[in-house]
């Protein structure tokens, strides 16, 4: 039996975190997004998020956690402590423990293999942009759905091995973005966890004294399989 994506989506909403910490009293900075990938509360997201993180709030991150979804499709979230676990800068993968799970909707997603990801498999990532500036702004928590295609797996050029070690996707992906999944649309697995965003500087005259970048389609996930190696 065959599930539409709109189904796949609903599947798996409640697995999807924004990632942050708390730089004072009612403060959350949203730094990232994460997905749960354990029985027991582990996050996986992007190494980077973790170590842009001031050193002082990084024993104080937190998760945004779906705790409850109405059925009219409102949901609902928490902030739960996180606690890290380990990286590798290498690969730009971490691993956290989130506190007192059982009180969430969390569940696991499933991994896929990335080794056999191929360029024009349709794919789609699902994670928290600009999280913090939309609630600030009224809009409330937004958790967003890109769908893309591979459009080119890079391989290593220092490792003699050559392992893949980005896949590249025609999508915007914005800042908040990085450390959610990327996920094959015909198995609904993960086979990436988005990494990096490529913009250039605004070339409109009106912005050129401004560091205003503009987004170009172009986005890279880290293989799911690298980040195995962690877990």
């Amino acid at each position: 039996m065959s599930f539409s994506l709109q189904q796949k989506i609903k599947e798996i909403r409640s697995s999807i975190v924004a990632v942050g910490y708390s730089p004072g009293q009612n403060q959350i900075n949203i730094s990232g997004s994460g997905f749960c990938i354990s029985d027991d509360g582990k996050i996986l997201t992007s190494a980077h998020v973790y170590n842009q993180t001031p050193p002082q709030f990084q024993n104080k991150m937190m998760a945004m956690v779906m705790n409850k979804q109405d059925p009219n499709g409102l949901e609902h979230y928490i902030w739960l402590s996180i606690f890290f676990i380990k990286k590798d800068d290498q690969t730009d993968v971490a691993l956290f423990q989130i506190e007192n799970y059982q009180s969430t909707l969390l569940k696991k997603m499933e991994l896929g293999d990335s080794e056999k990801v191929e360029v024009g498999e349709d794919t789609y990532f699902i994670g928290f942009p600009y999280a913090a500036q939309l609630i600030k702004d009224g809009m409330g928590i937004t958790l967003v759905v890109n769908k893309a295609i591979v459009s080119n797996i890079k391989q290593d050029g220092v490792n003699p091995s050559h392992p893949r070690n980005f896949i590249i996707v025609d999508a915007i992906s914005n800042p908040g973005n990085s450390g959610c999944p990327l996920i094959d649309i015909e198995t609904n697995k993960v086979i990436g966890i988005m990494s990096v965003a490529f913009r250039i500087k605004s070339q409109v005259s009106e912005f050129e004294k401004l560091d205003i970048r503009e987004p170009m389609h172009i986005a890279g996930a880290r293989p799911i399989n690298l980040a195995k190696s962690i877990l």
